[in-house]
């Protein structure tokens, strides 16, 4: 996953923000009783990729102390692998949409040259669509499935950033979240995404 960045100084009654936009890829999974979400054929069950874009605010408490709070577009989902009954392999997949707002709180961790950006926090998304590709080779009726998908998910959240670029304006990082309940009303399914992130500062010294 790829995370782009780009930051904005708002002053507001002595208290510093920064503002940023964001785009990112991510390697998407859903975990649990998945063998109950797709047909009843013996097969593989994978992650698949995701897209994710939205606005973050962060305001620094202290030095090293920090909160953040993102507003995002998210896809999640998953992948299922399977020959067919014809000696072919298929696939399906399983495509959630969810408009997600994290709330997390960072720390600033001081290394012997730069440093470490670590974050962790709650992210609550809803569900704005559910979708199934279903393989030709194996065709049949996903409603059911689909409309068990709640409307609500609470995450766990992690993040770690570190500036690859000299200026500290350019920080590469990695981010983790997992469902804190299930997602579905009949299995016990959570939603798992990771990926890697790039985040643009336009001013070193909000940092």
């Amino acid at each position: 996953m790829f995370l782009f960045v780009s930051s904005i100084d708002l002053q507001s009654q002595n208290k510093e923000f920064i503002v940023g936009g964001m785009i990112g890829f991510y390697g998407i999974h859903i975990e649990g009783d998945v063998e109950n979400l797709y047909s009843s054929s013996n097969g593989t069950f994978w992650g698949t990729g995701g897209f994710s874009a939205g606005f973050n605010v962060k305001r620094y408490f202290s030095k090293n102390i920090y909160g953040a709070f993102e507003l995002r577009y998210i896809r999640k989902g998953g992948l299922y692998e399977f020959v067919s009954n014809v000696g072919i392999q298929a696939y399906e997949s399983i495509k959630l949409d969810y408009i997600e707002f994290p709330l997390l709180f960072g720390v600033k961790a001081n290394l012997k040259k730069k440093y470490l950006l670590i974050e962790t926090g709650l992210a609550y998304a809803r569900l704005i669509n559910s979708k199934m590709l279903v393989s030709d080779f194996n065709r049949w009726n996903v409603t059911d499935k689909l409309s068990n998908f709640k409307e609500n998910d609470l995450s766990w959240v992690a993040n770690i950033k570190y500036p690859i670029i000299k200026s500290e304006k350019l920080l590469i990082g990695f981010r983790f979240s997992y469902s804190l309940f299930t997602i579905h009303n009949y299995y016990k399914l959570y939603n798992m995404d990771y990926g890697v992130e790039l985040y643009y500062l336009f001013n070193r010294n909000v940092n």
